[in-house]
C-alpha cells in the first residue's frame, strides 16, 4: 500500500545570472524556501542553475531538464518552483517535459507559489476575486482545461493535456467573460470601499495606514494600537485583507482609525500589485501611512527600497512615517545608528510595547505639531 504525503514535496530552483554576488543568491533562496514552507510544503532538494540569459524554450537549460527529469522519478517530487518570474510559456514546456516522469507535476514561478499562498489565507470576497483574476493574468497557455469557473479551485502550474482548437477557442471566451465578470465585481466592491473611507473624512476622523515588508510585524503593531488579538506568526502573507481597529488610549478625545493592509515582498509584477490595488485603498485614503519595518533585519535596505518603490508605483503620495520595529532584538550600538541615520522616524518593540505611546502621540497630532515625515 502506497503512503500517502500529508505535504506536497517541493524542488527549488535559482537561475541567476553568474555576474550575481554569493550573498544575493542566498538571500534568494531563503526567501524561497520561507514562501514554501508557509505554504505548507516540504522543501526536498534546491538547485542553482548559472546563466547568463535563461532558455527561450524552458527557462532551464536541456542539460537541466534530463537533471530535473530524474530528480523528480527519484524524489517523487509533486512541485518544481522556480524561483524568479517566468514566461507562462515556458513554464508549461517545462511542466510538459516533466510529464515523462510523474503526470501531475506541477511548475511553478514565484508568482504561482505567492498566489497559492494567497489562496490559503484569502477570507473576504474581495480577496478571493482578486486572487482569481490575478491567476487568469498568469496563467498564460497553462489555463487551457482549467475553466474560467473553475480556476480559482485548481493549481497555477495544472496544464491541459492536448485540447482541441475548437475547445480552446471555446475555454477563451470563457476565460474572457470571466475576466471582465471579475473586473466588474470589484470595481463594484472597490467603490463600496472609497465611499466608506469618505465618510469617515467628512466626520473629520483620522486614519493611519500600516504598510510594510511581509512578516515586519504590522500585525504585532496593529494588535497594540488597537488592543486587538488579531493573529500573528512568522509565515509570510497571513494578511490579505485591510483590517481597521480604532486606536486605543489616544491622548485625545479624536477618533483615529488604523488599518492593517497586506505585506510586500521584492520580485512582483506590476499586474499583481496592480490585483490588489483595491486592498491598498485604505493606504490611498490615510491621513498618514506608517511603514514599519524589521529593524534586526540584515536586508533591512533592500526590502524598504522595495515597500518604496510598490508605494509610489501604486499611487500612496500621503506623507509617510518609517516606524522601525523589534528594537528588543537589536543591539544598542545599531539602534544608536538607525536613529542618526533616521532621525524624524519612530521607534518601538510592538512585542514589548516599547515606544508605542510615542507612537500613537504622534499620529493622533499628525498635522497639528510641527513633525517632518520620514524621507527615504
Amino acid at each position: 500500500m502506497k503512503h500517502i504525503r500529508s505535504k506536497p514535496r517541493f524542488l527549488i530552483l535559482e537561475v541567476i545570472n553568474p555576474q550575481n554576488q554569493t550573498e544575493w543568491v542566498l538571500n534568494a533562496m531563503a526567501e524561497a524556501e520561507q514562501l514554501v514552507k508557509t505554504y505548507g510544503g516540504d522543501i526536498i532538494t534546491k538547485e542553482v542553475q548559472h546563466r547568463v540569459k535563461p532558455h527561450p524554450n524552458t527557462y532551464v537549460g536541456t542539460g537541466k531538464v534530463e537533471w530535473l527529469l530524474q530528480t523528480v522519478k527519484d524524489q517523487e517530487i509533486d512541485v518544481v518552483v522556480v524561483n524568479n518570474i517566468v514566461n507562462s510559456g515556458q513554464l508549461f514546456r517545462l511542466e510538459k517535459a516533466l510529464w515523462k516522469v510523474n503526470t501531475r507535476i506541477k511548475v511553478w514561478d514565484r508568482v504561482d507559489l505567492i498566489l497559492n499562498i494567497f489562496e490559503l489565507h484569502a477570507k473576504s470576497t474581495e480577496a478571493k476575486l482578486q486572487i482569481e483574476l490575478a491567476r487568469i493574468q498568469h496563467a498564460g497557455p497553462r489555463i487551457f482545461g482549467l475553466g474560467g469557473t473553475e480556476l480559482s479551485r485548481q493549481g497555477a502550474g495544472i496544464g491541459t493535456r492536448g485540447l482541441g482548437e475548437t475547445n480552446i477557442e471555446k475555454e477563451r471566451r470563457l476565460i474572457k467573460d470571466r475576466t471582465r465578470k471579475l473586473k466588474k465585481e470589484l470595481k463594484k466592491l472597490s467603490k463600496r470601499q472609497h465611499q466608506r473611507i469618505q465618510q469617515r473624512q467628512q466626520q473629520g476622523m483620522k486614519t493611519v495606514a500600516l504598510v510594510g515588508y511581509t512578516s515586519a510585524g504590522k500585525t504585532t503593531l496593529f494588535n497594540q494600537l488597537t488592543h486587538k488579538k488579531k493573529q500573528t506568526n512568522q509565515q509570510l502573507f497571513t494578511t490579505l485583507e485591510s483590517v481597521v481597529g480604532r486606536i486605543e488610549g489616544a491622548p485625545s478625545m479624536d477618533e483615529v482609525l488604523v488599518s492593517d493592509t497586506i505585506g510586500f515582498i521584492e520580485n512582483l509584477p506590476p499586474f499583481l500589485v496592480e490585483t490588489f490595488r483595491s486592498t491598498l485603498f485604505e493606504s490611498l485614503e490615510a491621513t498618514v501611512v506608517l511603514h514599519v519595518i524589521d529593524a534586526s533585519d540584515p536586508h533591512m535596505t533592500e526590502k524598504i527600497r522595495a515597500v518604496e518603490e510598490i508605494l509610489d508605483d501604486v499611487g500612496v503620495e500621503q506623507a509617510r512615517l518609517f516606524v522601525f520595529n523589534k528594537l528588543d532584538l537589536v543591539e544598542a550600538e545599531e539602534l544608536e545608528k538607525l536613529r542618526a541615520q533616521y532621525p524624524e522616524a519612530a521607534f518601538v518593540s510592538a512585542q514589548m510595547g516599547d515606544g508605542v505611546e510615542e507612537l500613537v502621540e504622534r499620529v493622533v497630532y499628525w498635522g497639528e505639531k510641527p513633525v517632518e515625515p520620514t524621507e527615504v
